[in-house]
C-alpha cells in the first residue's frame, strides 16, 4: 500500500550551510551532481501571511527519489523554514514530497483527513502546498504539481545522476 497521498517522490531538508550539505552528501552519501539555484525570490503565504523570502535550493536524485536541500537567507523572515530550523542544530530532513497533478483537490483530500495548510508557493512555476497534521505539526508534506517546467527538470535531474561518474559534484544553475 503506498500513502494516502501517493508515492514519496522528494526528501526536502533544512540547511544553514547549503553548500556544505551539498558537499556532505556527495562525499558520505555518493549522492550528484547537485543543481543549486542561488538567491532566489519567491512569494510565499506562511500560516496565511504573506512573505517574500530569499532562498537557495539545491536538487540532486538517488535513483528515483529526489533530494533537495533549501536554505533561507533572509533568516529574520518568519517561515516554515527559520520554525523548522530553530529546532535543529544544522542540517535535517524537513518534508517528504509528492507531485501532484491536481495539488487543490490533493489539499482539499488532506482537510478532510485532518491536515492543515501552512505554507504555499504564490510565485511559479507550479504550484507547491505543504500541509501538517495536528497530530505531528513539525512533519510536513509538500503536495507538488505535475507542471511541465518542473516535470522536465526533475527528469534531466534525474536522468543525469543516473551516468554522473563523481564529477562536477555541484553544478549552478539548472540542467541543460
Amino acid at each position: 500500500m503506498s500513502s494516502v497521498f501517493g508515492e514519496v517522490r522528494q526528501l526536502g531538508f533544512m540547511s544553514r550551510d547549503i553548500d556544505r550539505s551539498m558537499q556532505y552528501f556527495v562525499e558520505a552519501w555518493g549522492v550528484g551532481p547537485w543543481y543549486v539555484l542561488r538567491n532566489l525570490s519567491a512569494a510565499m503565504l506562511y500560516e496565511g501571511q504573506a512573505i517574500d523570502l530569499d532562498m537557495s535550493i539545491a536538487m540532486a536524485n538517488c535513483g528515483d527519489l529526489q533530494f533537495e536541500i533549501v536554505m533561507q537567507h533572509n533568516e529574520k523572515v518568519r517561515s516554515l523554514y527559520t520554525d523548522s530550523l530553530a529546532h535543529t542544530p544544522g542540517l535535517h530532513l524537513q518534508h517528504v514530497a509528492v507531485w501532484k497533478d491536481d495539488v487543490r483537490a490533493a489539499e482539499a483530500e488532506a482537510h478532510a483527513r485532518g491536515w492543515r495548510s501552512i505554507f504555499e508557493t504564490n510565485s511559479g512555476p507550479g504550484k507547491s502546498i505543504f500541509v501538517t497534521h495536528p497530530d505531528e505539526p513539525a512533519v510536513c508534506i509538500e503536495l507538488s504539481d505535475c507542471d511541465p517546467f518542473k516535470d522536465g527538470v526533475r527528469d534531466a535531474i534525474k536522468r543525469l545522476a543516473s551516468v554522473w561518474d563523481g564529477s562536477e559534484p555541484v553544478r549552478e544553475g539548472l540542467p541543460q
